[in-house]
């Protein structure tokens, strides 16, 4: 019997750079609360801006934020990475001094950023809808280090992917998994080992799990399910690693939820 639902959001969920779920979705997740199934939102996404995406369902839902750097069940944080403070700095150093891009400081509940270009709040604040706090030194902010990322303008995201990669890839785990993003995370943490930390909270095993992905790093989330499905637009492998494909999470959890017990 499957009692968690667990989904990546940008190009999962949200198709072809939505930012809001569909009615249906919401539809959907009152039918999940109903059935007394955890969904769980598990994204890049900062943990404020999935709260706003589910709107009235926030607090019935887990979350696997920053692509795993924490998680949160029923309000409480029960799992939580760290970045080395002088390594962190060093890389938003590396970002700062690189034409043409942003740095965003994920703490728990804000991202803190210290823009060059205007146009980067506009797009955090009104596009994505994130939660920002903008310093004038991100290099004095206290929080712990969670997650680091670069914002690149232009379309210029897999040339600085791998020019980042090439200098960073043996010091943190690297992640693009949309447009414009690059994210820096701790290594040996992605959104699998905060699933594995959420499975042991709740007492749900592998075999009471669904998972949808689209990309490279949904791949260990996916690991942990045993109805483990990629979306027909996902990466070769993820689709290759993935027990089902889907044309929409919708049509898969419809199906799920009108088939008999």
């Amino acid at each position: 019997m499957i009692r968690m639902i667990a989904s990546d959001m940008d190009g999962t969920l949200l198709r072809d750079g939505a930012q809001e779920l569909s009615p249906r979705m919401f539809r959907i997740l009152e039918r999940l609360c109903r059935r007394d199934i955890l969904f769980t939102a598990a994204s890049g996404r900062q943990y404020a801006n999935l709260r706003n995406l589910l709107g009235p369902f926030s607090d019935r839902a887990a979350y696997i934020c920053e692509n795993g750097a924490f998680a949160v069940y029923q309000g409480q944080i029960i799992c939580r990475a760290s970045m080395d403070r002088a390594l962190g700095q060093a890389l938003m150093k590396d970002i700062q001094e690189t034409d043409g891009c942003e740095i965003q400081l994920s703490g728990v509940e804000t991202a803190y950023i210290q823009p060059k270009d205007p146009s980067y709040v506009r797009y955090l604040t009104y596009t994505l809808k994130n939660r920002i706090t903008q310093v004038e030194d991100i290099f004095s902010t206290k929080e712990p280090y969670i997650k680091i990322s670069a914002y690149v303008h232009g379309d210029h995201t897999r040339e600085y992917l791998e020019r980042f990669r090439e200098k960073w890839g043996d010091t943190f785990t690297l992640a693009s998994t949309c447009d414009h993003w690059i994210d820096f995370i701790p290594p040996g943490i992605h959104k699998g080992k905060a699933m594995e930390a959420l499975m042991e909270r709740t007492g749900i095993s592998r075999e009471e799990t669904m998972a949808f992905g689209d990309n490279y790093n949904d791949l260990e989330l996916l690991a942990c399910a045993a109805e483990s499905y990629a979306v027909d637009t996902a990466k070769p492998e993820v689709i290759a690693a993935s027990r089902h494909v889907c044309r929409l999470v919708e049509d898969v959890l419809e199906a799920f939820l009108d088939a008999p017990f």
